[in-house]
């Protein structure tokens, strides 16, 4: 559960709204602070003008500490505040506590230093007397360009902090609600988002305990109905794959236990009879034709692992001699069975430079199906044309031709067009395959027409490099 992606995607969004309501509650708090701290102050230092100006009179001639209490009270009960009013000399002579206050001490505090030098005062700190925090500002009380004293304001900030807890619980109520109703639907979209992953994961371990008959329902045309609709695609591939690898396997062990079976039983001949010259060599004729089958059967099971291996041994030749070569060694097997063989070879056909034992194969595979699916009599073209960035190769025959529904799929491993004929012939539905994953391999392509009792042609291009042409 807790390695599950819907889990780590929950925590992953429940973290961020914890952390971007912390990060916008710590901002906020700050800035309401600042802002109702500096508002604070400046009404207090705006009020303190004020009572300046207002006791500057009474302040500059003789002092009457009763008068200015009485004014310093009167101006405390309207702003809420305690007021004290000191000389230069630091002495208070005038304070709105009437009782238990400053009145006749002296008072020396920084603020009250700024203000005697002509400027505002201004200081936060906790009292211990009154257990809370408070504001204090210093205002100088000037006459005629003197600084007659100072007027010292001292003011709670409960009501601030106050207020800024009620918008601490505001948001600690609101982080909590958005980590209910985020989570909510986190988890919703988190189920939604992974229950079409979660029904890919048991179709893979379906196909994987070899259940391969497995297909998921695509309702969405995003990133994961794309996924869903790639492994259906797949699932059917590597059904039919497997199908046909079921067929193969079965058709292989067929056709290896017949050649098998027959070389078997003409050695228990051999060996068990007496027999004329001419009945033996009929005998060691049957075991060698075989004994052959067999040969092009595991030949072209190896072609298949061998292909990338042969393909990168590259060389460069000339195309016109490898073309002489395959005709000399094609036309002995079309005479033995009465067909004629036609060739046109142009010359001057350009240099390729890909491995000549792969490209062999390729004509040797496409002539070879050519000679088995023509009846005696028949007849065969071979012939090859320049194009320039590519030579073109033709392979025509008078065969029985491929089903117009077979087309499609003859390229493919292991299918086979009639499976009785091509196990009577020798067929094991991999030449055509190894021809176009050859092919491939060099940037070349390989197509077919064909049509039932009429023949069929081969047409593959093989790409030029003109870096190779001789000058």
């Amino acid at each position: 559960m807790f390695r599950s992606i819907r889990f780590r995607l929950t925590m992953a969004y429940l973290l961020l709204i914890v952390i971007v309501m912390a990060a916008t509650g710590f901002i906020l708090l700050n800035m309401l602070e600042q802002y109702y701290l500096s508002s604070e102050g400046d009404n207090l230092e705006l009020t303190g003008k004020l009572a300046a100006q207002f006791i500057s009179t009474y302040i500059s001639e003789e002092v009457d500490p009763i008068l200015l209490s009485g004014l310093a009270e009167n101006f405390s009960r309207q702003i809420n505040a305690r007021v004290i009013i000191v000389n230069p000399q630091y002495m208070v002579v005038g304070d709105s506590l009437r009782f238990d206050g400053y009145l006749g001490s002296r008072m020396d505090r920084p603020e009250i230093h700024e203000a005697l030098r002509g400027r505002t005062g201004r200081n936060i700190q906790y009292s211990t007397l009154s257990e809370q925090w408070v504001l204090q500002v210093a205002v100088p009380v000037e006459r005629n360009d003197l600084i007659q004293g100072a007027v010292f304001f001292s003011a709670s900030l409960s009501h601030v902090h106050e207020t800024l807890a009620a918008v601490r619980r505001l948001l600690f109520i609101s982080t909590v609600a958005a980590l209910f109703l985020g989570g909510t639907l986190v988890v919703l979209f988190a189920r939604h988002l992974t229950k079409p992953i979660k029904k890919l994961t048991l179709a893979a371990q379906q196909m994987a305990e070899g259940n391969l008959d497995q297909k998921l329902s695509v309702s969405t045309r995003d990133e994961i109905g794309r996924l869903a609709e790639q492994f259906n695609l797949m699932a059917a591939r590597v059904k039919e794959t497997n199908q046909r690898l079921n067929r193969f396997v079965a058709d292989v062990s067929h056709d290896l236990r017949t050649p098998l079976a027959s070389i078997h039983l003409c050695l228990q001949s051999l060996e068990n009879y007496e027999m004329k010259p001419e009945e033996q060599k009929e005998f060691l004729e049957d075991i060698n034709q075989e004994t052959q089958r067999l040969i092009y059967l595991v030949e072209d099971i190896l072609d298949l692992t061998r292909r990338q291996e042969v393909a990168d041994k590259r060389e460069v030749f000339p195309m016109e001699s490898l073309l002489e070569e395959i005709i000399d060694a094609t036309r002995p097997r079309l005479e033995r069975k009465n067909q004629e063989f036609f060739t046109h070879i142009p010359p001057g056909l350009p240099y390729l430079f890909v491995s000549p034992v792969a490209l062999k194969r390729v004509f040797f595979n496409l002539l070879d199906n050519a000679v088995k699916y023509t009846p005696s009599g028949g007849w065969i073209k071979l012939s090859a044309e320049d194009r320039g960035e590519d030579v073109l190769i033709t392979i025509e025959d008078t065969g029985c031709g491929i089903p117009e529904e077979s087309l499609s799929f003859i390229f493919e491993r292991f299918y086979r067009v009639d499976k009785s004929r091509s196990s009577y012939l020798g067929g094991t539905g991999l030449g055509l395959a190894i021809c176009k994953e050859i092919l491939e391999l060099y940037g070349g392509k390989i197509t077919v027409r064909s049509q039932e009792e009429k023949g069929s042609i081969f047409s593959f291009t093989i790409p030029v490099d003109p870096l190779v042409q001789p000058e």
